[in-house]
């Protein structure tokens, strides 16, 4: 079975906030961008079945407004926050996408730089990849970007290094 991991950065944030920076908000630039982004998706035919988002504030906005975006209320779709998404590196960003359902044959992901560009090239495998996305991704990953991943993994358990090909990117004028 073919399944779609769509791996987004969170969309621009405000600089500081008191509460630190899990309380960080979007700030205005983030907003639209996150809705031109869901907008993207939508007309790419990559709308979520499940949507895996970090604990932050700013994730969670973006999450919400790619939805809307894409012409989705947040209540439409599973979403599932993970404090591991936030502070827990690629390995626990990794496995909460081998805990998503394995009924969502599309998957987003909304995270932090730097894990989200480092799991896009870790899951990447080189020689069925789009070798443009490959060093893109390796040059930069901004807000409101996304790589797109394909995988054949029975299992969203059975992902893992070199399990998918990176076959997309926005914006793809990346580096």
């Amino acid at each position: 079975m073919s399944r779609t991991l769509v791996v987004i950065r969170h969309a621009k944030a405000e600089h500081g906030n008191p509460g630190g920076d899990h309380e960080r908000e979007l700030a205005p630039r983030g907003v639209e961008d996150a809705g031109a982004l869901g907008r993207w998706l939508a007309g790419e035919g990559l709308l979520p079945d499940l949507v895996l988002v970090s604990t932050a504030v700013r994730t969670r906005q973006t999450a919400e407004l790619v939805l809307q975006g894409a012409g989705l209320d947040a209540g439409q779709v599973p979403t599932w926050p993970s404090r591991g998404v936030y502070d827990g590196g690629v390995d626990a960003t990794l496995a909460a996408v081998q805990e998503a359902d394995d009924d969502a044959t599309t998957v987003w992901l909304v995270g932090h730089q730097p894990v989200v560009s480092t799991l896009a090239l870790e899951l990447a495998e080189p020689h069925r990849s789009d070798h443009a996305v490959i060093e893109a991704v390796g040059a930069g990953f901004p807000t409101s970007a996304a790589a797109v991943l394909r995988t054949d993994v029975d299992s969203w358990s059975g992902l893992g290094p070199g399990g998918a090909r990176l076959v997309g990117l926005r914006p793809r004028n990346l580096g």
